[in-house]
């Protein structure tokens, strides 16, 4: 099992902008890549990537407003292939998210667990 504390992500929503009749990552969740990116490095030594795997996440939000636990998963799961911890976010064999019982506390954070799963279904 993989243990990782990650800042709060920026909800699927902001994560891309047009501009100019392009669309690009979002000034804020290219920010937020590179944070969570050292938050990684810091947190795990260098491995090999998981294949199949099961994520665990467990949200504390930074404030009491309204939002959505569904839009914290694709930016996590983006994260952990760009950052090696998975070969690729198709090869999830389970997703399960929660929210802390934890209050809402600046800035909010993600935990994470992320098991080794088999290759079936």
């Amino acid at each position: 099992m993989i243990s990782l504390t990650l800042p709060y992500p920026p909800s699927v929503n902001a994560t891309h902008r047009a501009v100019k009749g392009r669309v690009i990552l979002s000034k804020r969740y290219r920010d937020w890549i590179l944070e969570a990116g050292k938050a990684v490095a810091a947190q795990l030594p260098a491995q090999a990537p998981l294949q199949h795997y099961r994520l665990w996440i467990e949200a504390t939000a930074p404030d009491r407003r309204r939002r959505d636990l569904g839009n914290l998963e694709k930016p996590t799961s983006d994260l952990l292939k760009r950052a090696g911890v998975i070969e690729d976010d198709h090869m999830a064999r389970g997703i399960f998210v929660v929210w802390s019982k934890t209050p809402p506390a600046k800035p909010g954070s993600l935990k994470l667990r992320i098991y080794n799963a088999p290759a079936h279904r």
